[in-house]
């Protein structure tokens, strides 16, 4: 997944409008964006679905489950999970840390771009 190979993504954001920026972003970057999704619940399932290498997921997904909680349910799985989000709080580090999920900030697609390539 290093060495610039396209990478199948899963986009997760409850902002049609982030998930539009991410898709065309992440396409010019010569990446496949396999699925969005509006919430954690979908998500789980669209990764069952598509079994993308990278889930970008934000931390507030409105009701139902939270980007940690994606984050944790993926940890064993091959995906890199990266999140993305302007909530960024001591306990969202910690508990991203703990899933070894990275927290880039929402805003910055440079350092989004170098996380999903690990």
């Amino acid at each position: 997944m290093t060495d610039g190979a396209s990478l199948r993504i899963l986009i997760v954001d409850n902002d049609q409008a982030v998930l539009d920026l991410l898709l065309l972003d992440l396409r010019l970057e010569g990446h496949e964006v396999v699925a969005t999704a509006l919430n954690g619940e979908d998500a789980l399932e669209l990764y069952d679905t598509h079994k993308p290498d990278v889930v970008i997921v934000d931390f507030r997904l409105g009701r139902g489950i939270n980007g940690v909680d994606v984050a944790r349910r993926l940890e064993h799985t091959p995906a890199r999970v990266v999140m993305f989000t302007n909530y960024i709080t001591h306990d969202v580090i910690t508990d991203a840390a703990k899933a070894g999920t990275p927290v880039i900030e929402k805003g910055n697609l440079h350092a989004l771009r170098r996380a999903i390539t690990g």
